[in-house]
């Protein structure tokens, strides 16, 4: 284990800049482990924290050799920045991709089980009107594409009925146990699973 010791942000550019090699451990040793945390954090892509903090490294030490880096913040913030980057970069990537297959699949689903979703929308039906609108709301049923996002929300839903997110979360919650309980007792349920 390397010990840790104070380093002047001058003398850590210009260790890179010779590409010390002790600069580099050093550097490691300080930022690995708050990289590895932020990198944890982002739990529906797979990335290695090794991977990410050597590229996120890689083009900090670039940047200083290239002068894009100013040391306006410390080199720490500025490689965590880079890093935080890089993981968003790829988030947004899969984000698209999980959405088309998404979409493909619910076609598909759709198609494929039109009497099922009949039979749920009947059900849903024959709930009280402020509960249908809650799951219609929830759900993005009857909204365009560009409502969808921001409808689905519990904050968009709860500005809609002019109550809190939390007492929205708790409608929509109860209204969903009353579909449960409609399709249960009307042998729904049964006849979605034939």
């Amino acid at each position: 284990m390397i010990p840790s010791r104070k380093v002047d942000e001058a003398d850590l550019v210009d260790g890179i800049k010779r590409n010390d090699a002790e600069t580099i451990r050093l550097i490691y040793h300080e930022n690995f482990s708050k990289i590895k945390r932020m990198v944890a954090h982002f739990q529906y892509i797979k990335l290695d924290a090794e991977d990410v903090f050597q590229d996120g490294l890689t083009r900090a030490i670039i940047n200083i050799r290239r002068g894009v880096f100013k040391g306006d913040s410390s080199f720490s913030t500025y490689l965590y920045g880079i890093c935080r980057n890089i993981c968003l970069k790829e988030y947004n990537r899969n984000k698209g991709l999980v959405t088309t297959e998404v979409k493909e699949v619910a076609q598909e689903l759709e198609a494929e089980n039109f009497d099922a979703i009949r039979l749920l929308i009947a059900a849903k039906d024959k709930l009280d009107p402020l509960c249908i609108s809650i799951i219609d709301m929830r759900f993005g049923i009857g909204q365009n594409n560009a409502e969808v996002d921001q409808a689905t929300r519990f904050e968009a839903i709860a500005q809609r009925l002019n109550i809190t997110s939390d007492n929205a979360r708790q409608r929509f919650g109860r209204c969903i146990t009353k579909l449960k309980k409609l399709l249960d007792d009307s042998g729904f349920m049964n006849q979605l699973l034939d």
